[in-house]
């Protein structure tokens, strides 16, 4: 385990993302423009730079590599047919996340429902991903790196434990990857909002995890 506990239970927050960086970066603005003018090249540039924040995007909302590989082609195959579409009201990159992110939660409603018709009272749906490794790590310190087996489950579990709208929250402001104010624009909920549920999500953690914090 590589994260220390002090950032999973009091994590760094993303920052608000300045003006500047709302706007569209010129090569981007560039490459979309080529791209809707039908330039597949352009759109596999686009592809490239984007690819990796959108698996861990669709990571954090269905936590099974293989799902979320198939929501991140899904969203780029969708964003493709699409492009036409796009009309800078937000950078393109938030566009495509707004997509990925209800593609995995199409794919996630879809798996359990599934799940729901075969599985008995007392199973669980099984994931390959540990919640925890979805979180940035933000000390350099080795020795605040290192986290026993059982504290990490105690945090899985604690974090496993939360509603679906505070653990998505928490895990996509938690995984160094987006802003608060990208977060607001994928889940469709004001900045607000954001904050608030990942307070109250880190409280809960906290408070299921006393050790976590008294041990840091």
């Amino acid at each position: 385990m590589t994260v220390a506990v002090a950032d999973l239970v009091t994590l760094t927050d993303p920052v608000d993302t300045p003006l500047a960086e709302a706007r569209e970066a010129p090569h981007v603005q560039a490459l979309v423009e080529a791209a809707r003018r039908g330039s597949r090249e352009a759109f596999a540039d686009l592809v490239t730079l984007n690819e990796r924040v959108v698996f861990r995007t669709a990571l954090a909302a269905l936590r099974v590599r293989e799902d979320a590989e198939d929501a991140t082609q899904d969203a780029f195959v969708i964003a493709w047919q699409k492009l036409d579409g796009f009309r800078g009201d937000s950078t393109f990159r938030t566009w495509l996340l707004t997509i990925v992110w209800r593609k995995a939660l199409d794919r996630r409603r879809q798996r359990q429902a599934w799940w729901n018709r075969v599985r008995s009272a007392s199973s669980r749906v099984d994931v390959d991903v540990n919640p925890v490794e979805l979180m940035a790590a933000t000390g350099p310190d080795p020795e605040r790196a290192v986290v026993s087996q059982d504290l990490a489950a105690h945090i899985t579990r604690a974090i496993g434990r939360l509603s679906p709208r505070l653990r998505d929250t928490l895990l996509l402001c938690s995984s160094g990857e987006h802003s608060y104010d990208e977060v607001a624009r994928i889940l469709g909920v004001p900045l607000g909002t954001v904050k608030w549920r990942v307070a109250e999500a880190r409280r809960l953690v906290r408070r299921r995890v006393p050790s976590a914090t008294s041990n840091t």
